[in-house]
């Protein structure tokens, strides 16, 4: 009886020393926190001191907000209403529909990508002119194609506000002309422009310094319009990559302004400035001078390498997308990743959810991503599991 077993146990070893063992990718966090950007100036040390009655701060990948000014409160949003405009069409429109320009939508007043009655342009045109040249008849022809009204279309804005959660908005315009109980908060514009930066087609449209509207008239003719963006610190520095400027009267100069630097993107919001590119610069260079990811973890980071039960077979257990935080300098040390893996057993399929890791600072979860299985374990031939049970038992 001892002979067949210590028999069983050396094929068991050749079994399963012959089974192959994906690679999972590793990266660690570093030890401390990385050094401040270089390329951001000294003199932001200071907390930003900004001139907008409202302004807000966010991390673009967790909407964690780093810094606020009364950025809950309902304001006259003005033109960067055109985000959730932008935002409704590219999610239930076809960007190569056609939309002819109706006599309404060519009377809109203000700002104007200067539209006349029966021309005709692509939905994905007509954005190009929205977000760029601000154009309110743009926003009404839009609104239009999309919705078949103005105020049908406002319907869809506020739907998709609440599906955002947004609490300070009520939409009643595509353009964001001043009318009564048309407003946003900065906050809420934040998480417009977050949800609308990730679809690729707006976040290239608004990262554009210039663009082409191309169309034809009611007779046929090819209109060929040159357009340039309204935000002008696109092309003062080459990391500011959107989003929308806004001006009226009740609004004052507004500014949706976001950047990219080191992996980290953060999104900026000013309402009612003195100098909007001033203020939203200041917040964007405070942000990326005070704050770093944590810990960063890419997507297929191994976390644990794990042993499957009853077998001697090992299950490297990766992230399933990328985890990471912005955090101050002080909260680095104070942070904590919790790591959460499931009882498991063969048989497991590769990617197959394992458990979960968190970034907790406080107590408080600021941030969390599946585990999954770094490879597939293949359940153990019943002769196999007959050998664990009673080596189990010896």
């Amino acid at each position: 009886m001892a002979r067949r077993l210590v028999v069983g146990a050396l094929v068991v070893s050749l079994v399963l020393g012959s089974m192959r063992v994906a690679d999972a990718a590793s990266h660690l966090p570093p030890a401390g926190p990385p050094a401040p950007l270089s390329r951001i100036p000294a003199d932001v040390a200071a907390p930003p001191r900004v001139s907008a009655d409202a302004a807000v701060l966010i991390d673009y990948a967790t909407g964690r907000i780093l810094w606020a000014k009364d950025a809950m409160s309902p304001r006259a949003p003005a033109s960067t209403t055109k985000m959730m405009t932008a935002l409704v069409a590219l999610e239930q429109g076809n960007l190569e529909s056609i939309v002819t320009v109706s006599p309404s939508a060519a009377a809109t007043p203000g700002s104007s990508a200067h539209l006349r009655v029966g021309e005709r342009y692509t939905l994905s045109a007509l954005l190009h002119g929205l977000l760029l040249r601000s154009g309110n008849d743009a926003a009404v022809a839009i609104a239009q194609h999309i919705a078949g009204s103005v105020p049908a279309f406002a319907v869809l804005m506020n739907e998709r506000a609440r599906a955002l959660g947004l609490v300070s908005t009520n939409f009643v315009n595509p353009h964001g002309l001043t009318e009564s109980f048309h407003f946003s908060s900065a906050y809420d514009l934040a998480l417009i422009a977050r949800a609308a930066l990730g679809i690729p087609t707006f976040a290239a449209i608004v990262d554009s310094p210039t663009g082409i509207m191309q169309g034809e008239d009611a007779h046929l003719r090819i209109i060929r319009k040159e357009l340039a963006n309204t935000n002008r610190l696109l092309v003062q520095y080459d990391w500011v990559d959107g989003v929308k400027t806004g001006t009226t009267n009740a609004a004052g100069s507004c500014l949706v302004a976001s950047g990219t630097l080191g992996g980290m993107k953060l999104i900026a919001v000013v309402l009612h400035s003195d100098d909007r590119w001033a203020d939203s610069l200041r917040l964007l260079q405070w942000g990326f001078s005070h704050f770093s990811d944590f810990p960063p973890y890419r997507a297929g980071t191994l976390l644990r390498t794990v042993t499957i039960a009853k077998t001697d077979e090992t299950l490297p257990v990766v992230t399933a997308s990328p985890l990471a935080v912005p955090l101050a300098l002080d909260e680095w040390y104070r942070a904590r990743t919790a790591v959460r893996i499931d009882a498991l057993k063969a048989p497991i399929s590769r990617g197959t959810v394992v458990g979960d890791v968190a970034i907790r600072l406080n107590g408080q979860v600021l941030a969390e991503v599946p585990l999954v299985a770094g490879r597939t374990v293949r359940a153990q031939p019943w002769w196999i599991r007959s050998w664990w049970w009673v080596a189990r038992r010896i």
